[in-house]
């Protein structure tokens, strides 16, 4: 039925929102190193964008250096020149094959930033949330004014719908206060 399609694709779609901001919060840096801070990082090289993950080995050396080993020696220019324009907070040192990507303990100055970095992607995320609550509710008042459905598939629908909107904030809230207590370990 069209109703269930509009249930299914509510949850797909909540269900894609919160992966997108669960991506946002990996490449958010803390106190724990990981290479998700760089895998998305854009790359401009043989004429066209790509993230650095599809053009180099990223390495962990606990506990704060990454190691950035491309595939194509040649474009080391280019993915040191990308990693100094983004916004991580370190410069990459050059060696003859790779860059280091020493990364500095937070200040606490530094966690402030990033904490209300967490906050604006929460916030942009329950806007999302809420396009996807109100697109839902539209397609449910549509299809029971066109007499596809009957009063109660409506209802039970609107009340379905909001608890599947109630869950993905709780689980935006989740994974920022997750993020919050990682940015706040020392």
């Amino acid at each position: 039925m069209n109703d269930n399609q509009n249930f299914v694709n509510l949850k797909e779609n909540l269900k894609n929102c919160l992966n997108f901001f669960a991506e946002k919060l990996a490449s958010i840096r803390s106190n724990r190193v990981t290479t998700s801070i760089v895998e998305n990082i854009m790359v401009e090289c043989y004429g066209s964008n790509a993230p650095l993950k599809t053009m180099a080995n990223l390495v962990l050396q606990p506990p704060n250096v990454i190691i950035v080993e491309p595939w194509d020696p040649s474009i080391l220019n280019d993915i040191s020149r990308a990693i100094e324009s983004s916004n991580i907070g370190v410069t990459p040192q050059k060696d003859v094959k790779f860059l280091r990507l020493v990364f500095p303990s937070l200040t606490q100055e530094r966690r402030d930033q990033l904490i209300k970095l967490t906050n604006s992607e929460k916030e942009a995320c329950r806007v999302e949330i809420k396009k996807h609550r109100e697109t839902f509710m539209k397609k449910v008042q549509s299809e029971f004014n066109d007499k596809t459905i009957s009063e109660d598939q409506k209802i039970y629908l609107e009340k379905e719908g909001q608890k599947e909107i109630d869950k993905a904030n709780e689980n935006a809230d989740t994974l920022t206060n997750k993020k919050i207590s990682e940015l706040n370990e020392f």
